[in-house]
């Protein structure tokens, strides 16, 4: 399959996971969700949507998967890396065709999703770095959650496959045309 079909095939099945979010953990974790709304049909919609009459609203505010240690232009796009179920070298050797090919683009913000704990490997990298770890225990999956969260979060983002840190000039820039 060709890096670009990857892409592809990527790009949708995080688009029908963020198709459907939890909407119990985003309105827990909403940053801005305990401010007492300003209006009265903002009010009003709150109340139906703690009484589960229609879905609950999640601030909009932005998301800069930037670092601040790092310069980024005022126009940056995110580009999330989908590594799930990697080898760790394959992993290493995808992440230095990443870094070679984001060199010098300060548009780029990247942010690597990940199930391998290799911190002192990415802390190199200078990325936002999202884990996802599998653990093990009774209910829903930690990971699968994660998962779908992580496809509403940055479901504006460029997507792409971990082997495309390995694909060749013209094959990258077909992938970020794509989005």
């Amino acid at each position: 399959m060709s890096v670009i079909t990857e892409a592809e095939v990527l790009r949708r099945e995080l688009k029908a996971l963020a198709a459907k979010p939890e909407w119990d953990l985003l309105t827990r974790y909403d940053l801005l969700g305990k401010k007492l709304p300003p209006s009265l049909q903002e009010r009003v919609r709150h109340l139906l949507a703690s009484a589960g009459l229609i879905s609950p609203h999640v601030t909009q505010y932005p998301w800069l998967p930037t670092l601040k240690h790092r310069p980024v232009s005022a126009d940056f796009k995110t580009v999330m890396i989908w590594a799930l179920d990697a080898d760790r070298h394959q992993l290493r050797a995808a992440c230095e065709g990443f870094s070679k090919k984001l060199q010098g683009g300060d548009d780029l913000a990247p942010v690597l999703v990940t199930d391998i704990a290799d911190f002192a490997s990415y802390s190199r990298l200078g990325w936002l770095v999202e884990y996802v770890p599998s653990l093990s225990g009774e209910g829903p999956s930690l990971q699968q959650r994660k998962q779908a969260y992580l496809a509403w979060r940055y479901r504006d983002a460029c997507i792409l496959p971990l082997s495309a840190g390995l694909a060749s000039e013209p094959e990258w820039n077909a992938l970020l045309k794509l989005s």
